[in-house]
């Protein structure tokens, strides 16, 4: 995996290297091997497109029901916000003003517990599930919630990309949570959550490129993604167990509404981290603080096992394909981020920054141990090996009043780096505006978002070489970039449809086609059909 295998001789470890850094061993479908993406953060050997989800993981994937938006701690996109439940002397029954009596004395930690759209009423609203009866509303408002969202679509490239077709993917989302407030007083709760991840992706099997184009994609197989616990204090929250990024870290609300999957857990990670970091749809044990210390100001610090898989940089999600391997000796991924949203309100602006590392060995991209290209034919075929990486970043999520009424519209914009002589990616950029209402709909959202992702020095410099020393035709690789269009339709509480079209400019930084020589891989047009119903 770094360097030549062991038993392996010099000159085909030499000419291994080069494939992988180049980006094109995994990709070429004469080699035998599937096309790998993002969406299938271990199924790249060479870290191209290691991966959602946050969790739809994600992320990480956008919650695709506004039912399951406020629902759960987190979204199959790392869509929607984690939102604790009300407090506990928001009983069933309780009078109205001794509950706003309790508001008034409740701490900062308290009232940013409470004020998020996750509230228990939204949540046990029987308009927001396709089933219901009475005990389940019983339940839920004694404080233990089960919830079924089913996710299908199907999205088709009619130009460009490795093949032309259409492919269906889908998600099925069980999440259980427990509220212990509600039935022993305490301040605490218990979350867990599992995919059934069916289907096929176009990134995969079709394109080939950087930014996953659903947020659902990613290997089939049925896994636990989330089992925590998570204590609450007077001005802060701390969270054990099993978990992914979430919606916590880089996920302003406004971005939640896209597919792609660069807009939730954003490409540079899920590209450049082991395995594409704890994203969707792969969780991992870790510890998270949230510190909440006044109004509007939240701290969040994350420790994470440094590979979900456990199978180093490029590693396959099929490794632990139940998602219960819960690995601890993998290094350490530390995230920490300060997020300020003015008045604590969802009329205001929400700014974040932050960084994360992992503690994990990276192969450079350009050189060998003694200094030498990987290109050349004099290399050792051994990258240099690099003790850490790392980011900083940065977002805003700004909505946009016109006049006295509630925003409709809101626009966000996230910023990224990290060094380029490690990581496939070193710059990634997004940005998009969103608009709410439209048509007279009031629930229905429409929006617009382009993402760019350059690629690093050094695997650029590695193809000049390769160029330089060959004399062949090898693209040398520069960025790609996505813009997509959707407009989600809320049909009923439970049900949402969602168009989309997306536009993939220079797939995987420009490559080449292996089923056209001399070419590059060729922007693809991509438009699909989005379903999700919640049980």
């Amino acid at each position: 995996m770094r360097g030549a295998e062991a038993g392996e001789s010099p000159a085909r470890s030499r000419h291994c290297n080069r494939l992988r850094a180049s980006g094109t061993e995994s990709q070429t479908p004469l080699a035998g091997k599937p096309l790998t993406g993002r969406a299938i953060p271990g199924d790249a050997n060479d870290r191209r497109f290691p991966t959602p989800p946050d969790s739809l993981a994600h992320s990480g994937p956008a919650r695709l029901t506004a039912a399951a938006k406020r629902t759960g701690p987190e979204e199959p996109t790392p869509q929607a916000e984690t939102k604790s439940p009300a407090k506990s002397d928001a009983h069933k029954g309780e009078k109205a003003s001794d509950t706003a009596k309790a508001k008034q004395s409740e701490t900062p930690g308290e009232k940013a517990a409470d004020d998020t759209p996750g509230k228990d009423e939204d949540r046990c609203d029987p308009k927001k599930h396709l089933i219901d009866f009475e005990l389940r509303l019983r339940l839920c408002q004694s404080g233990l919630e089960l919830q079924i969202t089913e996710t299908s679509e199907i999205f088709g490239n009619l130009t460009g990309g490795l093949r032309q077709s259409a492919l269906y993917a889908g998600l099925t989302d069980l999440n259980l949570r427990i509220d212990l407030r509600r039935s022993l007083h305490w301040r605490s709760e218990i979350y867990a959550r599992a995919y059934q991840i069916h289907g096929r992706g176009l990134t995969a099997n079709n394109i080939g490129n950087l930014d996953t184009i659903s947020n659902i994609e990613a290997a089939r197989t049925t896994r636990l993604n989330e089992l925590w616990y998570e204590q609450h204090f007077d001005y802060w929250r701390l969270r054990v167990g099993e978990q992914t990024i979430g919606n916590e870290f880089l996920n302003p609300e406004s971005a939640r509404l896209f597919i792609n999957g660069a807009f939730g857990w954003p490409t540079l990670p899920s590209v450049d981290l082991p395995s594409g970091g704890p994203g969707f749809p792969l969780g991992t044990p870790a510890v998270r603080v949230r510190v909440d210390p006044q109004d509007g100001l939240t701290l969040f610090l994350g420790l994470f096992n440094g590979d979900p898989t456990g199978a180093g940089v490029g590693g396959s999600q099929l490794r632990d394909a139940s998602g219960t391997a819960f690995r601890t000796n993998d290094g350490a991924f530390v995230i920490g981020q300060v997020r300020y949203n003015p008045g604590d309100s969802d009329k205001n602006g929400a700014y974040g920054f932050g960084g994360w590392w992992n503690s994990e060995r990276f192969r450079d991209l350009h050189l060998d141990t003694g200094g030498v290209s990987l290109a050349s034919l004099f290399s050792n075929g051994q990258p240099r090996q690099h003790n850490n990486d790392f980011s900083l970043f940065a977002f805003v999520h700004q909505p946009l009043p016109l006049g006295d009424a509630d925003p409709a519209w809101a626009m966000f914009a996230r910023a990224m780096g990290a060094p380029g002589d490690r990581n496939l990616i070193s710059l990634y950029l997004d940005g998009g505006l969103t608009y709410k209402g439209p048509f007279g709909r009031a629930e229905d959202e429409l929006g617009v978002a382009i993402a760019y992702s350059r690629i690093g020095n050094a695997a650029r410099a590695f193809d000049a070489d390769i160029v330089r020393f060959t004399g062949q035709f090898h693209p040398i690789r520069s960025g790609e970039a996505v813009i997509e269009l959707s407009y989600r339709v809320q049909l009923t509480g439970w049900w949402q449809l969602q168009p989309d079209f997306q536009y993939v400019f220079n797939p995987a930084g420009g490559v080449a086609n292996p089923n056209a020589p001399g070419r590059r891989v060729g922007d693809a047009a991509i438009f699909g059909l989005r379903t999700a119903i919640t049980f």
